[in-house]
């Protein structure tokens, strides 16, 4: 047995041990989500019920709609998170969205929750599959794969939720998977449906563009429309009124949050008042709404041009390019939730790869940070025994400045680390590229 095959064992038992371990630390927490994912997930109410509003001719955006909210799980004796009765809830999900799940609206409401759930398990392992597939891994890594995925918190949070955020990562990686084996219309229409069920994916039609992948921003581009024009047709003013209402009103009511780990959260929280941090259940946006907009548009401005000149001087077809735009487009979403960062996983399978082979010190740490921070479970008991034992040493609300700049946003620094590492890999593959040559 030659060195080269012992080493590839050793580093084989090595992760397995690594994902073993970590899926066994996670395994309640994998058992609790699906336990509520399937009993009282918070946002596929929200689509069910926009479904069965659509198909009794009613407003999928009704003004009494946390009352329905909460007449539908009590009826169904599901259990309602205490904080939803006491805030301005509303539908904050696209028109498409309910009409892509309508079929589930046919069902009762606990058969489709459970239902959902089981949907959210199979496109885990659909998105599992892509990423064998498009990244040429192993096929002897397939069953440590499915292990992280399935203990890893944003998909945990999909699954807690009924998150349609799940559908998104795996048009878009399908997106990607269809543009490396050259089947642009395939790419351009899975990235269309990722862009109508969740906006952000819409950045992908820049890359397209910057790649002078034509053909995928065309088809884009017309499948986009057409969707819009059938969301137009079946639900009529609700898609007026999701655009000019809702979408203003949700972004900025969470705008500040806790969870929100976009470079828009993050800008918010700091300028949100240092008052509203010791008003629990207050997450109205900053009071300088203006001064933070026009920062964040400068912010937005900047990391978009430095992205699309580091990218025209690359391998416009290496996967790198498209980790950019991955970690882009949550970062520059108006709201990005932890289930969101399930689309992180392509990046972190490309770096895992590209640092194998080239063991670079200071970028495997930086990687291992940002793979740390992005993973944090801010409901995990690990998670609060920290708080608890910094807490002691410096007294504040929890809700405070230091708390959700620090602690509550570490997914976020991970999410720039990983911008950072991918900006970091493009430069010192461009130079590779151009010694060889």
């Amino acid at each position: 047995m030659n060195t080269t095959k012992i080493k590839s064992i050793v580093f084989y038992v090595i992760v397995a041990i690594i994902v073993i371990t970590y899926f066994i630390i996670r395994l309640p927490a994998f058992k609790n989500s699906f336990s509520i994912g399937t009993t009282s997930p918070v946002d596929f109410p929200q689509d069910y019920i926009a479904g069965k509003q659509l198909l009794a001719g009613k407003s999928m955006y009704p003004s009494n709609y946390m009352d329905i909210y909460i007449h539908t799980l009590s009826m169904n004796n599901v259990n309602i998170p205490q904080r939803l009765k006491y805030v301005n809830g509303i539908n904050a999900h696209p028109p498409f969205t309910a009409i892509f799940l309508l079929p589930l609206c046919l069902l009762s409401f606990h058969n489709a929750i459970y239902l959902y759930s089981f949907i959210t398990l199979i496109c885990m392992f659909l998105i599992t599959l892509l990423l064998m597939k498009s990244e040429d891994i192993s096929w002897f890594y397939l069953p440590l794969m499915i292990l992280f995925v399935l203990a890893w918190p944003p998909f945990q949070a999909n699954l807690a939720v009924g998150q349609i955020a799940i559908f998104v990562a795996l048009f878009t990686l399908a997106g990607w998977y269809s543009l490396i084996k050259g089947k642009e219309n395939m790419s351009g229409i899975f990235i269309a449906l990722a862009t109508m069920l969740k906006f952000y994916p819409g950045l992908f039609l820049v890359y397209f563009l910057i790649n002078k992948r034509y053909r995928a921003f065309i088809i884009s581009v017309i499948s986009i429309s057409l969707i819009l024009v059938l969301t137009l047709v079946v639900t009529r003013y609700n898609f007026y009124y999701y655009i000019f209402h809702i979408m203003p009103t949700d972004a900025k009511y969470w705008g500040a949050d806790i969870g929100n780990l976009s470079i828009n959260g993050y800008i918010a929280k700091l300028f949100l008042s240092v008052k509203a941090y010791y008003n629990v259940g207050v997450f109205a946006a900053s009071e300088n709404y203006l001064y933070k907009n026009i920062f964040f548009s400068i912010t937005v401005a900047v990391i978009i041009l430095y992205s699309i000149v580091s990218i025209k001087r690359y391998d416009y077809n290496h996967a790198l390019g498209f980790s950019v735009f991955i970690i882009l487009s949550l970062l520059l979403s108006p709201i990005c939730w932890n289930h969101y960062l399930t689309l992180l996983l392509l990046p972190l399978i490309v770096f895992a790869k590209e640092l194998r082979k080239k063991r670079t010190i200071s970028e495997i740490v930086i990687f291992l940070t940002a793979l740390l921070f992005i993973s944090i479970d801010t409901k995990s008991v690990y998670f609060l025994k920290v708080l608890y034992i910094v807490h002691g040493v410096i007294p504040g609300n929890p809700e405070s400045f230091f708390y959700r700049m620090t602690f509550y946003s570490l997914p976020f620094y991970g999410m720039v680390l990983l911008l950072f590492l991918n900006f970091r890999m493009i430069k010192n593959y461009s130079k590779v590229v151009t010694e060889s040559h």
